[in-house]
């Protein structure tokens, strides 16, 4: 599948949306472009009185859901480690802004470690009237993406549904890296939750270890709250099962994604 653009300016507003912030937002001083993600292009917006980024959708990557993180966002506005949402509109959204710390993960505070976790697990515990994820399906529309993928690959990330029981499902971001999380002197905050869904916690955990390295007490906590499932190891670990599982998903979903050929 090919998406040929119309050769934009991308670091440019369009003349409507410029007008729009300008007359929503009370004394813009500046609009500075911050560049692009993985398909959405970022605004700070500075004003007399605070700043505010203005997240501008792009093409919906496979997987994802504006919709489910739409209402995921809205649901999540009284916890401290969701971003604060100002405006929802059709192109995209409008957050307050925040002051990253200079942190490397990896050399995280136990406080901040255990913040993550303890945010993963108010997360999952969320109520939420969203359509239980088909990862079925999400498998089989990435490999119709994907140019190419071994089909043993395929059959694993497949077989290994079968033990999966959406009764055990709950809201997960299901998106958890170091890009994706902003360390402010108030503490944490999850970003980008286009692939928010009601799905297999086992994959937030396991994007939790990838990221910490978790210590067998922080394994234990998030264990608590994750289903037991048959695994295909002899040892039933469900860790290095999952490890070995999203690792494949992730590389079916690069696969996806570079068949994605964008000409600017």
């Amino acid at each position: 599948m090919t998406q040929v653009s119309n050769h934009l300016d991308h670091s440019i507003l369009t003349d409507e949306i410029d007008r729009f912030l300008r007359s929503f937002l009370p004394n813009v001083i500046n609009i500075n472009y911050l560049g692009q993600g993985a398909c959405n292009h970022h605004w700070q917006i500075d004003t007399e009185s605070q700043s505010y980024i203005w997240r501008q959708f792009g093409p919906t990557p496979p997987g994802a859901s504006r919709d489910n993180e739409r209402q995921v966002l809205k649901q999540l506005q009284h916890f401290d480690w969701a971003p604060k949402l100002v405006l929802d509109r059709p192109e995209g959204l409008l957050f307050h802004a925040v002051t990253p710390m200079d942190t490397n993960i990896s050399a995280l505070k136990q406080e901040q470690r255990q913040q993550l976790i303890d945010s993963i697990l108010t997360l999952w515990q969320q109520p939420i009237a969203v359509a239980a994820m088909d990862y079925s399906v999400l498998i089989h529309h990435y490999a119709q993406l994907a140019a190419t993928y071994p089909e043993d690959k395929l059959k694993y990330l497949l077989d290994n549904l079968s033990h999966w029981k959406t009764e055990d499902f709950c809201l997960i971001h299901q998106d958890i890296h170091a890009d994706n999380l902003v360390i402010t002197d108030q503490g944490i905050l999850l970003i980008d939750w286009e692939y928010t869904t009601l799905g297999n916690p086992w994959i937030d955990a396991v994007a939790l270890d990838r990221m910490l390295k978790l210590s067998p007490t922080e394994k234990q906590q998030l264990e608590s709250y994750l289903p037991n499932f048959k695994t295909h190891n002899k040892k039933n670990d469900h860790w290095s099962e999952m490890h070995r599982w999203l690792e494949a998903l992730d590389q079916l979903w690069y696969a996806a994604q570079s068949s994605q050929i964008v000409v600017e």
